[in-house]
């Protein structure tokens, strides 16, 4: 049933050496790449309507989104044939990149929080280095491996794994950068709401996008053999 719905899911075919090889990668990944342009303009509008305005991070932000967008492209290849059909693709896809970053919100809830005060008046209550500990073992490394295990047990191949991983590493890099630094602060909620809209925003233009691109080219596929074919309709 679910390659009956999946039908935009890039086909696969069995190489010479028995591994998995894949057709129309380039679909997902611009797909990709479009999502991580999306989730990145979404954060940085509600920011700047809601927080305050950092459009400054413009330029680096469109690398780190560029690169997660490929990883989320990759991940979304290895996964799709197996998640359910739309319109609940994209839930079911945010709500994994969610499940990649949950372990970093649980265990900054866990530790007394590293910023006091409130406003202007915020000062951290650790060193550099710890935050960079922090920053590591409380989120990237969780990230990804929760990410490789979804990967492994939905995907059920170590390239899953593997794409999975890198994408839950990814997006720790970038929509999940605060995570660990915002644990039992005062914003604390704002944060956790504003890194899920933009987790949707991304997920639905990666599902759509992919979805419209692979109907686009099995409808160019069909067309080129039609005119190839003038024999049979003769």
């Amino acid at each position: 049933m679910v390659a009956k719905y999946n039908q935009g899911a890039p086909k696969r075919t069995a190489g010479s050496k028995g591994h998995t090889e894949y057709k129309n990668m380039n679909t997902p990944l611009i797909a990709g790449l479009l999502s991580g342009f999306a989730g990145l303009l979404v954060f940085l509008v509600i920011h700047h309507i809601w927080i305050k305005p950092i459009w400054f991070i413009l330029p680096v932000g469109l690398v780190i989104a560029a690169a997660g967008g490929l990883a989320a492209g990759w991940a979304y290849t290895e996964l799709l044939p197996n998640l359910p059909g739309r319109p609940w693709t994209f839930l079911v896809w945010a709500g994994l990149v969610s499940l990649t970053l949950a372990p970093a919100v649980v265990f900054a809830q866990l530790r007394p929080p590293v910023f006091v005060g409130t406003g202007l008046n915020v000062t951290a209550a650790i060193t550099i280095s710890q935050a960079v500990v922090i920053f590591v073992r409380d989120l990237l490394l969780p990230a990804a491996v929760t990410g490789g295990l979804v990967g492994w047990l939905i995907g059920r191949t170590w390239r899953a794994a593997l794409a999975t991983a890198l994408a839950g590493f990814v997006f720790a890099l970038g929509p999940g950068h605060n995570v660990p630094f915002l644990g039992n602060t005062p914003a604390t909620g704002k944060g956790i709401l504003l890194l899920l809209v933009v987790i949707l925003s991304a997920s639905v233009v990666l599902v759509e996008v992919q979805a419209a691109l692979a109907g686009g080219k099995q409808v160019a596929n069909k067309f080129n053999r039609y005119l190839n074919e003038p024999n049979d309709r003769a």
